[in-house]
């Protein structure tokens, strides 16, 4: 009776346990990286052209310099969103200077807002290229995430991934932020690329489509 007893012991502790692992790996080991906090619901997106009047932003190697580049891809990006449905407030429409402080200052008045920043790296040396995406809080981190995931292969670079950061319009956004770097323009390829229009429509489109896909809770593994 004691030898029985045992093993309906035994065998009572090896399921409990079996069970358990298995509801730790459906839960637990599929939540994925940290970052992944998602954003919530939201209807508004803050469009922010980076740079803009005296502020040139980075120099391209041939063609037009950041700040229009980056105007251009936010006005794009802009009129994709209204196509889908989002409400959409433009930090700036034209070639002017808007402070930082102003650019957060938008995005922190809207409520059920996100705020997506528009950018085109450069690098003292010619060879580093290629697309990333940064956040600061957590819960900006599966929106970067998620555009990411749709701009990457728009043109052939590198893909340098999802990154935190404490830019300002980042730290001192209260609503989900993100940071896009769309191409070095110091690098002649990626530059090449970029400065064509079609390429910067592309880019446009599959951001908006990125924010999209954040609205419906996608994530990014």
């Amino acid at each position: 009776m004691d030898s029985t007893r045992n093993r309906l012991t035994t065998i009572r502790t090896w399921f409990c346990l079996t069970v358990g692992l298995s509801i730790l790996l459906l839960f637990g080991g599929c939540a994925g990286p940290s970052y992944l906090t998602g954003a919530g619901n939201f209807h508004t997106v803050i469009v922010d052209a980076g740079h803009g009047g005296h502020d040139m932003g980075a120099k391209s190697v041939a063609g037009q310099p950041e700040k229009v580049l980056a105007l251009d891809t936010a006005r794009r990006l802009a009129i994709e969103l209204r196509k889908q449905g989002f409400n959409v407030i433009e930090t700036r429409n034209a070639d002017y200077f808007v402070p930082l402080g102003g650019r957060t200052a938008i995005s922190n008045r809207k409520n059920d807002s996100i705020f997506v920043s528009i950018h085109y790296n450069w690098a003292p040396k010619r060879k580093p290229q290629g697309m990333e995406v940064y956040y600061f809080s957590s819960r900006s981190g599966r929106l970067a995430a998620n555009i990411l995931q749709e701009i990457k292969s728009v043109y052939p670079t590198v893909n340098r991934g999802v990154k935190r950061n404490n830019y300002y319009v980042l730290r001192n956004n209260r609503r989900p932020a993100v940071l896009c770097e769309l191409g070095f323009l110091s690098n002649a390829s990626d530059n090449r690329y970029v400065q064509t229009a079609a390429v910067r429509q592309k880019l446009a489109e599959e951001i908006a489509w990125g924010i999209t896909k954040e609205r419906q809770g996608r994530i990014i593994w």
